[in-house]
């Protein structure tokens, strides 16, 4: 009886651990599961690579998804509705390089890149008066569904947070980079000219006197160019869909409660954001794939080893000018010993004198490329996805920014041993050649080793905290404990000009007196002497 008694004691025990193993291997589950909106009318590829999953990972861990974006999924998954937008281009291959050829004014030999504000301010406004007018909005608008939180992009335009705002729900805004200049005012963080530098500029955080002139000029130009002219265009869209009524949208995108950004200080710098700016750079990293027989055979055959080229989704590679082009052939043909992978659009022809160690692509597996042992350098446009991904991996870069953020992404890595620029007027054979033996230099390469681990080490992995900030907001109901007073005061009073104000005149006021009093006495003492020289004469 005691042995019967003990074998189904055994075997309940064995079933009960059994059980608790299978909950301990089940990913955690919500105690609630939550309606969650995202809102992203930006076309562009690369920056929906960054978002897409965070958005998965909140299906697997129960919560619902409904997306309005341009990019469904491949394979659909549970919890997890796309509507697609169907309103504008993608912005893949757009970029044609023959319009950075020509020569860049420097004024006083200063970058200049306020130019690159009306190219963002050109995309967002098309872009969103498609995504406004499209049915899919209508359609949400009418829906009786209401979510408990709204995930959308705050790039170069706004429109999505009256949406956002119509419907009533908390707001977090994501970024594939580092802020914008008009995000820092909204979001209650500070911007400190000196060691932050904008993001259209190669600064650091080690700035001259007449760089940091060049980039306060920059920072507040383009603010007030987004407040003056990007707001009101945007407000007027709104108006036209939504009509009159709503808050201008300068006043909307003040409820954002959260923004998760592209950024880790061992890449792209040290910044002092305020706890509602939280860095997840790196979180679209998923686990390495293994490559197709085809590339691991060019892997395996490579003498050095390989040199990756790719300047992202939205640069037609085949618009390089030619010049450049056969600069860039000429230094691949120079490093006979390495192989190169470069990506290049089926249907572009390629010139006849194509090196015999160049092999091109329609399409690479980038991530999965650059992590692999054979991959010795990286040659890209410093576009912040690529960047991050090679900074994972620990493979050396050798940049050349066209556009945008790129700029502050090249200076940054150059800065932290990451890699070295070749500006676009530079690129030709000679600074090629030189800028790719000096990364491929086994202490260069050995030094981004060492800094990719301060990357990859964290106590938290980049996704997990963008899962738990995102739940928290959920749980809190908007996180009102992470609203500060600064996105709600003026420009005037946040920089405390008023106090400056205040102490100048606590000085000046004396000072002034002093000087009048002075002058009140050389005067007086100027007419008493008038008035004795009269008298000496009268006697």
């Amino acid at each position: 009886m005691d042995r019967k008694r003990n074998s189904q004691m055994f075997r309940w025990r064995r079933t009960t651990m059994a059980f608790l193993g299978v909950l301990l291997l089940m990913p955690a589950i919500p105690s609630e599961a939550a309606e969650i909106l995202g809102l992203f009318a930006h076309p562009g590829k690369s920056h929906f690579e960054f978002f897409r999953p965070i958005f998965m990972d909140l299906a697997r861990r129960g919560h619902n998804i409904s997306m309005y974006s341009y990019f469904p999924l491949d394979q659909p998954m549970a919890n997890y509705t796309d509507y697609t937008f169907k309103g504008s281009p993608l912005l893949t291959d757009v970029i044609d390089l023959m319009e950075f050829e020509e020569t860049e004014w420097k004024p006083l030999g200063l970058p200049y890149k306020i130019p690159t504000y009306f190219m963002l301010h050109n995309w967002g406004m098309r872009f969103c008066d498609a995504a406004l007018n499209s049915s899919l909005i209508a359609d949400l608008l009418s829906s009786p569904l209401r979510y408990d939180l709204i995930i959308l992009e705050h790039f170069a335009n706004d429109c999505m947070t009256a949406v956002a705002h119509l419907l009533n729900a908390p707001v977090i805004a994501l970024s594939s980079c580092a802020i914008m200049p008009w995000h820092y005012q909204r979001m209650g963080t500070p911007h400190i000219n000196p060691i932050m530098p904008m993001n259209f500029l190669t600064y650091t955080d080690e700035m001259g006197l007449v760089d940091r002139l060049n980039n306060f000029i920059h920072f507040h130009t383009v603010n007030i160019l987004y407040e003056w002219i990007t707001q009101p265009a945007t407000d007027e869209l709104i108006s036209q869909r939504f009509g009159f009524g709503l808050p201008p949208v300068n006043e909307i995108v003040k409820n954002t409660s959260l923004m998760l950004i592209n950024q880790h200080y061992a890449l792209t710098g040290l910044r002092p954001y305020a706890p509602n700016v939280v860095e997840v750079g790196g979180l679209h990293i998923g686990p390495k794939k293994p490559l197709t027989p085809a590339l691991n055979k060019i892997m395996e055959d490579s003498l050095s080893g390989v040199i990756y080229i790719s300047w992202g989704s939205m640069v037609d590679p085949s618009s390089l000018p030619d010049q450049k082009l056969r600069a860039l052939f000429k230094s691949i043909a120079h490093m006979k010993d390495y192989t190169f992978l470069m990506r290049w659009k089926s249907g572009k022809p390629l010139p006849h004198d194509k090196p015999g160690n160049l092999f091109t692509f329609d399409w690479l597996p980038q991530r999965d490329l650059l992590c692999h042992p054979r991959v010795k350098a990286f040659i890209s446009h410093a576009g912040l996805l690529g960047t991050t991904e090679a900074g994972h991996c620990g493979v050396p870069m050798l940049v050349t920014p066209f556009y945008g953020d790129q700029f502050l992404n090249a200076g940054t890595l150059a800065q932290r041993g990451f890699g070295v620029i070749v500006d676009f007027g530079d690129f030709d054979e000679h600074h090629i050649t030189r800028g790719l033996q000096t990364i491929l230099d086994k202490g260069f390469s050995d030094n981004v080793r060492r800094s990719a681990k301060a990357f990859r080490e964290r106590p938290q992995s980049p996704l997990e905290l963008a899962i738990w900030w995102i739940e928290h907001v959920i749980d809190t109901r908007g996180g009102l404990l992470l609203e500060g007073r600064a996105r709600h005061i003026s420009w005037f009073v946040y920089n405390s000009i008023d106090v400056y104000l205040i102490c100048l005149a606590i000085i000046a006021i004396p000072l002034i007196t002093i000087w009048q009093l002075v002058r009140l006495l050389r005067r007086t003492l100027g007419i008493l002497k008038v008035l004795k020289n009269k008298k000496t004469k009268v006697q």
